[in-house]
């Protein structure tokens, strides 16, 4: 890939793109042209969280780029996923997902179907568990090169009491990974924080440019 090759953002449920500004200037710095782009803060639906992801791609003049690069964090992962397997099926898109429920989370499952829960973070949320019927589980997997990190540290007090292996307080590491994934990686980092971290960044460049992860002494395959 060469300088300034366009790397598209997304950011994660109940956030917008200011949670992913420290990633852009750093890209920006490393010599790509970054368009960090919005949706809903609670989305009601995969729609409603698509379509103004599409109508920006289309403003900025990415939709009909011979290849891609994406940058996605927790849910923006699954809504790249259900954007490119079903508008850049001929690309050949670079997508690295920090921090993503591939396979859903069980905290969805323990509490997402309450009232509570479906306030703070929108109907969409509740169908991120890990059941066989769940969004995660149901969409396409895309043709692009996709590398994963996952956290492997947590400060959100849920993960302690409802994910059972190995996870970053939202996310077990087993769930980030998807079939036919270029790369994995585990990093040092909660789900919270991990897209700030400057290791994270390097590495999402590194992947971006090489379809595979530089690997830090403190990052490790998993």
């Amino acid at each position: 890939m060469t300088d300034r090759f366009p790397v598209v953002l997304l950011h994660g449920l109940a956030r917008g793109p200011w949670s992913l500004a420290l990633l852009a200037r750093r890209l920006d710095r490393a010599g790509f042209e970054v368009h960090n782009l919005s949706y809903p803060f609670r989305p009601h639906s995969l729609e409603q969280a698509l379509e103004p992801i599409e109508r920006q791609l289309a403003e900025r003049g990415l939709v009909d780029a011979e290849r891609l690069g994406w940058a996605t964090y927790s849910l923006g992962g699954l809504l790249a996923r259900a954007y490119l397997a079903a508008q850049r099926t001929e690309a050949r898109d670079r997508l690295v997902m920090m921090a993503p429920p591939n396979q859903g989370t069980e905290i969805v499952d323990a509490i997402g179907h309450t009232r509570l829960f479906r306030l703070m973070f929108g109907e969409l949320a509740s169908s991120l568990g890990t059941r066989r019927d769940s969004l995660p589980r149901r969409l396409a997997i895309p043709t692009a090169e996709i590398g994963v990190i996952a956290g492997r540290r947590w400060i959100n007090p849920l993960g302690r009491w409802l994910l059972r292996s190995e996870h970053d307080g939202t996310v077990t590491v087993e769930s980030t990974r998807i079939t036919g994934m270029a790369d994995h990686l585990v990093v040092p980092h909660s789900h919270t924080l991990l897209m700030n971290s400057t290791m994270v960044a390097s590495e999402v460049a590194h992947f971006l440019r090489h379809g595979r992860f530089h690997r830090t002494s403190d990052s490790r395959a998993a």
